[in-house]
């Protein structure tokens, strides 16, 4: 589901602002990523834990961060990292339909958890979902680059 969102409720600025490596590096600060349009995704996360529950996540959509930055036509994946070093390497198709999220269900995620962003996407695994997003790197891999090689997912998601 995609639903531009009606942002009724105060803005909660983010505590560290989100570093996006393009073209160029663009630091987002909370207003800043506030003010970029956002969507809703309507997204059933399956946790590592074998738990699934379906949220409407509403953010900033994960191409859209790349306005200034820049995103160069040959890239092929995306990196996203967490404040504490959690790191997955995305296909850049399967980002098309990503958020980074500051809302769930209409709550700041910051109210319910000691994280205030998430990497959303409707085709990516649960575990693979970055929570306290705080740098998205546009990459180009060579055909031969394992993806995985980029990651980092032995930290606690």
């Amino acid at each position: 589901m995609h639903a531009h969102h009606d942002r009724s409720r105060p803005a909660t600025p983010l505590s560290e602002p989100i570093l996006v490596r393009g073209d160029s590096r663009v630091s987002l600060s909370g207003p800043e990523l506030r003010g970029l349009p956002a969507e809703d995704r309507t997204v059933t996360v399956a946790c590592a834990s074998g738990t699934r529950h379906t949220a409407t996540w509403t953010g900033v959509p994960v191409l859209d961060l790349f306005a200034d930055a820049g995103l160069d036509d040959e890239t092929t994946h995306l990196v996203v990292e967490s404040a504490d070093g959690y790191r997955v390497c995305i296909d850049v198709y399967a980002a098309f339909d990503a958020v980074v999220a500051y809302a769930r269900d209409g709550t700041p995620i910051r109210e319910e958890h000691d994280y205030e962003t998430r990497f959303i996407a409707p085709d990516v695994d649960g575990s693979r979902t970055v929570k306290g997003v705080r740098a998205v790197e546009a990459r180009a891999l060579d055909p031969a680059t394992d993806p995985e090689s980029l990651e980092d997912i032995f930290k606690k998601p």
